[in-house]
């Protein structure tokens, strides 16, 4: 079966200006109970992207986003399929990656977002509750005490 990045991304995005201090961001990501916030420009232009682990490194929260934030940003295309965007996800060991319609940032796909579908395509399986769970540990590591 093939997924779509649209179908997959969470669209509700929450974005901040690139000159709010990183303290606003972290609030923002507690609040929203989100990891990943969009940094925005003067012209609400996309200037970069933080997560909660660019934000947890820093000591001095007071400074701009902007000394922080990666840029640019890896944007894929809405109809892009799931599976290229894991894999882009996973060679550029990135755990979001935003999404767009045209011009547009429609949504964002993140680890979570891919686990969710994960879950499902599981859960959707029936054959999985047939599988011998034994052949899936490794008998040759053994406990060094």
């Amino acid at each position: 079966m093939t997924y779509l990045t649209g179908a997959v991304m969470s669209a509700n995005l929450v974005s901040i200006s690139e000159e709010r201090d990183i303290d606003t961001a972290e609030g923002l990501m507690k609040i929203n109970k989100i990891r990943h916030l969009p940094v925005v420009n003067g012209n609400n232009e996309l200037a970069g992207i933080i997560s909660s682990k660019d934000v947890a490194r820093v000591k001095d929260k007071k400074q701009p986003i902007k000394t922080i934030m990666t840029s640019p940003v890896r944007v894929v295309k809405q109809k892009a399929n799931i599976k290229s965007v894991i894999e882009m996800m996973l060679k550029n060991k990135i755990s979001s990656i935003l999404v767009a319609s045209d011009e547009d940032i429609v949504g964002i796909i993140t680890t979570d977002d891919l686990l969710k579908l994960l879950s499902q395509v599981l859960s959707d399986t029936d054959d999985l509750e047939n599988v011998d769970i034994g052949s899936f540990f490794d008998e040759s590591w053994k406990s060094f005490n």
